[in-house]
């Protein structure tokens, strides 16, 4: 006698399941784990297709009725995602791989995965660190580790003059990091940092590159308090980054308005505390996420993508520019699929990580 017809989708049988899944794209493989139980313990029995390239994550003006965001893969550019989850009265402070970290309307933080049922409550937020009238300044970096589940959250609060505060996983309280009290003139202030594992790079008002090390039990140890080098440039418009071997490099974002049309290019520098500094030509097989100030590997390596300038402070009136720019051609790569959008934000975002 026959194996007889399942009576709803829930029941397939895992070879039938297996052989779905196997098919399905990254997008469609992490919806459709989350169908029933089932299909989620099948999902766990096969490998996704890996994620070759960047992802945005697109915010449009005003409130979407379902309280969705937008997903666009550069690969499919004529197909949009929308997030299963509602995040109406929420914003999206940072992220890392596919995990973000959010707010709430309330001011509960927790970070999230996208493609996911997944979610980590984080520490309230201390009145000592936030004024909540000026919450909408509130910024933040954010790192995980996918194979051990660690993570590091740096926030930002009420910038140029707010404060800094961190936690890590298996911390009962977000710890203060000094900008100027107690603070050597030349690590002094805050106008860019990366955060790289458990490592804080922080470019000062003086430009000098402060790094912490955030893994410590008690607090965190100035790595290089007594020898921090200087960055030699005298461009506003440019981001430090940080390689995968812990090397600070400085971009510069140059912006010309005399062609038709805007054009747009990045100059890398390394041995950046000399002058002249030395220009980088390649970045291997990897590409340089700017609004993170991180290397990934990528399909299109040696290409930084860009969204906006202003890592850390909030400002409205920094443009968007959704672009990758490849260093070896000097060529500029724009989205025809996304200019008519009215967008109030987006990130670049690596799903693989």
């Amino acid at each position: 006698m026959g194996t007889p017809n399942p009576r709803t989708w829930s029941e397939l049988p895992p070879d039938l399941l297996g052989s779905i899944f196997h098919r399905l794209s990254f997008t469609d493989f992490h919806r459709a784990k989350i169908v029933c139980w089932n299909w989620n313990l099948s999902s766990k029995l096969t490998v996704p297709k890996k994620i070759r390239s960047p992802w945005l994550m697109l915010f449009p003006e005003g409130d979407n009725e379902d309280g969705s965001v937008l997903l666009f893969n550069p690969e499919e550019e004529e197909k949009i995602y929308k997030t299963k989850r509602y995040f109406s009265g929420i914003r999206f402070l940072a992220n890392s791989g596919k995990w973000f970290l959010l707010i709430d309307s309330l001011f509960n933080l927790y970070i999230i995965d996208v493609f996911s049922e997944n979610k980590i409550d984080l520490l309230p937020l201390e009145e000592s660190l936030l004024d909540k009238e000026e919450s909408e300044d509130l910024t933040g970096l954010l790192w995980v580790d996918e194979k051990t589940a660690e993570y590091v959250v740096v926030l930002f609060f009420n910038f140029p003059s707010g404060n800094v505060g961190f936690c890590k996983k298996g911390d009962d309280h977000y710890t203060k990091i000094p900008l100027h009290c107690g603070v050597p003139w030349r690590l002094q202030g805050l106008i860019d940092a990366v955060l790289l594992g458990y490592r804080l790079y922080i470019r000062t008002e003086l430009s000098y590159i402060r790094i912490l090390d955030l893994s410590t039990q008690q607090g965190f140890e100035d790595v290089n308090k007594y020898e921090p080098f200087q960055v030699f440039s005298s461009t506003q418009d440019c981001s430090i980054a940080v390689t995968t071997r812990g090397e600070v490099l400085l971009v510069k974002s140059i912006l010309d308005n005399t062609t038709i049309g805007s054009h747009r290019r990045f100059c890398i520098f390394k041995n950046i505390d000399y002058n002249p500094q030395e220009e980088v030509d390649s970045l291997g097989d990897e590409a340089l996420l700017l609004n993170l100030g991180i290397l990934v590997p990528s399909i299109a390596p040696n290409s930084i993508y860009f969204t906006r300038h202003g890592r850390i402070y909030h400002k409205e009136h920094f443009n968007l520019d959704l672009c990758v720019f490849n260093l070896e051609t000097k060529t500029l790569k724009r989205f025809p699929s996304l200019a008519n959008m009215k967008l109030k934000d987006a990130q670049w975002f690596f799903p693989g990580i």
